[in-house]
């Protein structure tokens, strides 16, 4: 008994605000199932049951892991096989969000970095959750849901695309939302902070009320009752806001600059996305605004699976795995890997 008690015990580690939030929807239901939770932004901290959502993490330090993505759109220069990057095969369970991260991981299961010790598992996306809550409320913003609303929420603000984004918008005569993520000065992302503060002063003098700054520190996805539209260049919203069946617009000849030491090269938009030029913004934004749900509907159910239940399954996958490891592979949501063919791969799964 002393044992069970032990491992259930969990810590989930974070980095960011936005990587916490993955999982507040999931603690809760980790409580009122008796384990005890606590979140640590020290990745190195020992622990009963680890949940990660750092590839660079070191899961030694807890007795069993659990691996999750970062973001839908995690390593998505990488695709369709991260793995050989960001290698997942240090931890005891992985966790997948839906069809199309499940198809990418059985595509590169013949490799051994892919594959955790105790099965990949296909249960949704936790953060989502929070739209289904019986408690969930939509934050009170002072902007009017009768009007169209246009959120630019991009990875990273440089060479003024936020003003450009603006003078689009106005021309439209739509609200205008802005959210970024980066919520104080930090020494890494200094010259990041610095090219914010004056986009957003550049914009508010520009706009003036029809303009809302949103808190960074907000969960993104308190916004999607009040949006119409996202603009982005290759932010991972651009896969949330489908959750609400909201389209994304990202400008293929905008430049991205993470700092001003780094060259900038052109976005790469994703594939999920409407892509536009600079010079068709304001037409590409009227065009976004009238697009069938159809289609939005269809890649959600690709990108999402069980929308509600997540954090369910994934306590009813750890309940399993402290009882009975050898009961998992019986579970509808684990995901059955490819036969290795590498022989490499193949020595290194027998002997680990």
């Amino acid at each position: 008994m002393e044992n069970v008690k032990i491992k259930k015990n969990i810590t989930i580690f974070y980095s960011r605000i936005e990587e916490k939030q993955i999982f507040l929807e999931l603690e809760k239901k980790l409580k009122l199932n008796g384990f005890f939770v606590r979140f640590s932004k020290n990745l190195n901290l020992k622990a009963e049951i680890g949940i990660y959502c750092q590839n660079d993490s070191n899961p030694s330090n807890s007795k069993y892991s659990v691996i999750f993505l970062g973001g839908m759109d995690q390593g998505r220069v990488d695709w369709p096989n991260i793995w050989k990057k960001q290698p997942w095969n240090k931890f005891d369970l992985g966790f997948l969000p839906g069809k199309n991260w499940k198809k990418m991981w059985i595509n590169s299961s013949t490799n051994f970095e892919a594959r955790t010790r105790k099965g990949v598992f296909e249960v949704g996306w936790p953060k989502a959750d929070y739209l289904y809550s019986n408690n969930f409320k939509h934050k009170k913003y002072r902007i009017s849901k009768k009007k169209i609303n246009v959120l630019y929420a991009p990875s990273f603000e440089c060479l003024g695309r936020q003003l450009e984004v603006t003078r689009a918008v106005k021309k439209c005569n739509f609200n205008l939302i802005i959210k970024h993520w980066l919520y104080k000065k930090e020494k890494r992302y200094e010259d990041l902070w610095n090219e914010i503060k004056l986009a957003n002063k550049a914009t508010l003098k520009l706009y003036k009320k029809k303009t809302l700054i949103v808190n960074p520190k907000d969960n993104f996805l308190g916004l999607l009752s009040y949006i119409d539209l996202i603009i982005t260049d290759e932010s991972s919203v651009a896969y949330e806001g489908l959750l609400n069946n909201i389209p994304t617009i990202s400008v293929k000849d905008w430049k991205i600059q993470r700092h001003k030491k780094t060259t900038a090269r052109y976005v790469n938009p994703a594939k999920i996305t409407i892509i536009s030029t600079k010079a068709d913004l304001v037409k590409s934004i009227n065009k976004a605004i009238n697009l069938k749900k159809n289609k939005l509907i269809k890649l959600r159910k690709e990108h999402f699976s069980y929308l509600g239940k997540s954090s369910e399954i994934i306590v009813l996958i750890l309940r399993k795995f402290i009882e009975n490891p050898v009961s998992l592979e019986k579970l509808k949501y684990y995901i059955k890997p490819k036969k290795q063919t590498n022989l490499l791969s193949k020595l290194k799964n027998i002997f680990r």
